[in-house]
Protein backbone atom coordinates (compact mmCIF):
# COMPACT_ATOMS: atom_id res chain seq x y z
CA UNK A 1 0.00 0.00 0.00
CA UNK A 2 1.77 3.29 -1.27
CA UNK A 3 1.99 5.74 1.57
CA UNK A 4 0.82 9.19 0.79
CA UNK A 5 2.20 12.38 2.86
CA UNK A 6 0.01 12.84 5.98
CA UNK A 7 0.12 16.27 7.72
CA UNK A 8 -0.20 15.53 11.14
CA UNK A 9 -0.25 17.73 14.27
CA UNK A 10 0.68 16.02 17.65
CA UNK A 11 -2.47 15.55 19.40
CA UNK A 12 -3.54 13.83 16.08
CA UNK A 13 -2.58 10.06 14.90
CA UNK A 14 -3.22 8.57 11.50
CA UNK A 15 -5.06 5.26 11.89
CA UNK A 16 -5.94 2.45 9.93
CA UNK A 17 -9.54 0.61 10.85
CA UNK A 18 -8.74 -2.69 9.73
CA UNK A 19 -11.78 -4.98 9.00
CA UNK A 20 -11.71 -8.77 10.83
CA UNK A 21 -14.65 -11.42 11.03
CA UNK A 22 -16.36 -9.81 13.98
CA UNK A 23 -14.81 -6.11 14.42
CA UNK A 24 -12.18 -3.51 13.12
CA UNK A 25 -8.79 -3.56 14.78
CA UNK A 26 -6.96 0.35 15.25
CA UNK A 27 -3.57 0.18 13.87
CA UNK A 28 -1.78 3.05 13.44
CA UNK A 29 -0.90 3.62 10.02
CA UNK A 30 3.31 3.61 10.00
CA UNK A 31 2.61 0.24 11.85
CA UNK A 32 1.46 -1.44 8.44
CA UNK A 33 3.85 -1.64 5.15
CA UNK A 34 1.56 -3.28 3.07
CA UNK A 35 -2.00 -4.10 2.43
CA UNK A 36 -1.35 -7.12 -0.51
CA UNK A 37 -4.11 -9.44 -2.03
CA UNK A 38 -4.88 -12.58 -0.27
CA UNK A 39 -2.67 -15.59 -1.54
CA UNK A 40 -2.75 -18.90 0.48
CA UNK A 41 0.03 -19.55 2.51
CA UNK A 42 2.59 -22.20 2.77
CA UNK A 43 1.92 -24.36 5.65
CA UNK A 44 4.15 -24.56 8.54
CA UNK A 45 5.22 -27.10 10.96
CA UNK A 46 3.74 -25.43 13.71
CA UNK A 47 0.81 -27.17 15.10
CA UNK A 48 -0.88 -23.49 16.34
CA UNK A 49 -3.81 -23.00 14.19
CA UNK A 50 -3.77 -19.63 13.95
CA UNK A 51 -0.41 -19.65 12.22
CA UNK A 52 -1.38 -20.29 8.86
CA UNK A 53 1.22 -20.34 7.07
CA UNK A 54 3.97 -18.77 5.40
CA UNK A 55 4.84 -16.34 2.35
CA UNK A 56 7.42 -14.50 0.50
CA UNK A 57 6.92 -10.69 0.13
CA UNK A 58 9.16 -8.94 -0.69
CA UNK A 59 12.35 -11.22 -1.10
CA UNK A 60 11.29 -11.80 2.49
CA UNK A 61 9.63 -15.23 4.31
CA UNK A 62 6.75 -13.54 6.52
CA UNK A 63 4.61 -15.98 8.90
CA UNK A 64 1.06 -15.58 8.00
CA UNK A 65 -1.85 -15.22 11.08
CA UNK A 66 -5.62 -15.60 11.54
CA UNK A 67 -5.96 -12.85 14.14
CA UNK A 68 -9.39 -14.49 14.84
CA UNK A 69 -7.74 -18.15 15.83
CA UNK A 70 -5.29 -16.03 17.73
CA UNK A 71 -7.75 -14.92 19.99
CA UNK A 72 -9.75 -18.05 20.14
CA UNK A 73 -12.49 -17.39 17.79
CA UNK A 74 -14.07 -19.82 15.22
CA UNK A 75 -12.76 -18.85 11.55
CA UNK A 76 -15.96 -17.98 9.43
CA UNK A 77 -15.86 -18.05 5.53
CA UNK A 78 -13.55 -15.24 4.47
CA UNK A 79 -15.02 -12.45 3.13
CA UNK A 80 -14.62 -11.55 -0.72
CA UNK A 81 -12.21 -8.81 0.27
CA UNK A 82 -10.00 -10.71 1.80
CA UNK A 83 -6.27 -9.47 1.74
CA UNK A 84 -2.75 -9.64 3.85
CA UNK A 85 -2.25 -6.85 5.74
CA UNK A 86 1.95 -6.85 6.24
CA UNK A 87 2.53 -5.59 10.08
CA UNK A 88 5.95 -4.16 10.70
CA UNK A 89 6.85 -6.21 13.97
CA UNK A 90 7.26 -4.07 17.27
CA UNK A 91 10.93 -5.12 18.12
CA UNK A 92 11.36 -5.63 14.02
CA UNK A 93 14.44 -3.64 13.83
CA UNK A 94 15.92 -5.50 17.29
CA UNK A 95 14.29 -8.53 17.42
CA UNK A 96 14.26 -11.97 15.59
CA UNK A 97 11.07 -11.39 13.02
CA UNK A 98 11.02 -7.59 11.17
CA UNK A 99 6.91 -8.83 9.64
CA UNK A 100 3.91 -10.56 10.17
CA UNK A 101 1.22 -10.96 7.75
CA UNK A 102 -2.04 -10.70 9.38
CA UNK A 103 -5.65 -12.19 7.46
CA UNK A 104 -8.20 -9.24 6.93
CA UNK A 105 -11.30 -8.72 5.77
CA UNK A 106 -11.84 -6.22 3.47
CA UNK A 107 -9.93 -2.80 2.92
CA UNK A 108 -8.76 -0.47 5.46
CA UNK A 109 -10.20 2.89 6.29
CA UNK A 110 -7.69 5.66 6.91
CA UNK A 111 -8.86 7.75 10.13
CA UNK A 112 -6.79 10.89 12.04
CA UNK A 113 -7.34 9.96 15.84
CA UNK A 114 -7.55 12.56 18.24
CA UNK A 115 -6.92 12.36 22.30
CA UNK A 116 -10.89 13.07 22.36
CA UNK A 117 -11.89 10.63 19.39
CA UNK A 118 -10.34 7.42 20.73
CA UNK A 119 -11.44 6.12 24.87
CA UNK A 120 -11.51 2.85 26.68
CA UNK A 121 -14.43 0.65 26.32
CA UNK A 122 -14.47 -0.58 30.14
CA UNK A 123 -17.74 -2.62 29.08
CA UNK A 124 -15.75 -4.98 27.10
CA UNK A 125 -13.06 -7.83 28.65
CA UNK A 126 -9.67 -7.71 26.49
CA UNK A 127 -9.00 -11.98 25.76
CA UNK A 128 -5.13 -12.63 24.59
CA UNK A 129 -4.11 -10.53 21.05
CA UNK A 130 -6.47 -7.83 21.95
CA UNK A 131 -4.43 -4.75 24.18
CA UNK A 132 -7.57 -2.81 24.68
CA UNK A 133 -11.09 -2.76 23.52
CA UNK A 134 -11.61 1.11 22.21
CA UNK A 135 -14.77 3.47 21.34
CA UNK A 136 -14.32 5.60 18.90
CA UNK A 137 -16.39 8.57 17.02
CA UNK A 138 -17.48 6.21 14.09
CA UNK A 139 -17.84 3.02 16.16
CA UNK A 140 -16.00 0.52 18.56
CA UNK A 141 -12.58 -1.06 18.03
CA UNK A 142 -10.25 -3.18 19.23
CA UNK A 143 -6.33 -1.94 19.57
CA UNK A 144 -4.50 -5.56 18.99
CA UNK A 145 -1.79 -6.79 21.18
CA UNK A 146 1.28 -6.68 18.48
CA UNK A 147 3.47 -7.37 20.85
CA UNK A 148 2.00 -10.63 22.40
CA UNK A 149 1.51 -11.81 18.71
CA UNK A 150 4.95 -11.33 17.66
CA UNK A 151 6.53 -12.87 20.85
CA UNK A 152 3.79 -16.35 20.10
CA UNK A 153 4.63 -16.47 16.10
CA UNK A 154 8.77 -16.14 17.57
CA UNK A 155 8.15 -19.64 19.66
CA UNK A 156 6.97 -21.43 16.72
CA UNK A 157 8.86 -22.84 13.99
CA UNK A 158 7.17 -21.56 10.92
CA UNK A 159 10.45 -21.15 8.64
Amino acid sequence: MQQLPQQTTKDTLPCLLIPVQGGRLVIPNVTVAELIPYQAPEPTNSPQEWLIGRLEWRGTLIPVVSYEKFCGYPLGAHSQDVRIAVVNAPNGEQGALRFFGLVVQGIPSLVKLEDAAIKENPNVETIPGQAMAVTLETGHGIIPDLDAIEAAIIQQPWQ
